[in-house]
């Protein structure tokens, strides 16, 4: 397995915490969750300091997309992909953490770059969890030749 290097501090997170936390609450708002009410919104932060955000989409047949899915696509889709930190909204308490296939997705993006990203969940309680993605999966899938399988 690649060693992911420790998270890179050559960007202050902390500068940037207000606006994602903003645009976090803002993108949650957009959720179209019609079958279970719960809206989630997430803002990633780029190394190049550029933040993306997405919400959760839920549809009839059970499957959803998440919000850090969402915020993901709309990164890549503008060419970026160097993800610094992510920060997740919702209204549960505790806060809602990224779940595992949405880890293993950040995580590809971990693995990329080869440094950690941290993830930042928190609520409208004033409550929040911080970690880093290795510890919240810490032996991410590896990128394998998946045309040799």
């Amino acid at each position: 397995m690649t060693e992911i290097y420790p998270y890179l501090t050559y960007m202050d997170i902390n500068e940037h915490l207000p606006k994602l936390k903003e645009l976090a609450i803002e993108s949650s708002k957009q959720a179209y969750a019609p079958y279970s009410n719960f809206q989630v919104g997430a803002a990633l932060l780029m190394n190049t300091g550029k933040i993306f955000t997405g919400c959760n989409v839920e549809f009839s047949d059970y499957l959803a997309l998440h919000a850090e899915v969402n915020a993901i696509g709309s990164a890549v889709n503008t060419g970026e992909k160097d993800i610094q930190a992510v920060v997740v909204y919702s209204t549960s308490s505790p806060p809602v953490l990224p779940c595992g296939s949405c880890r293993q997705k950040i995580f590809e993006f971990s693995n990329m770059f080869n440094h950690d990203i941290k993830v930042i969940a928190f609520n409208n309680k004033n409550e929040k969890i911080e970690m880093l993605l290795s510890e919240l999966l810490p032996s991410g899938e590896i990128k394998v030749d998946k045309k040799m399988i």
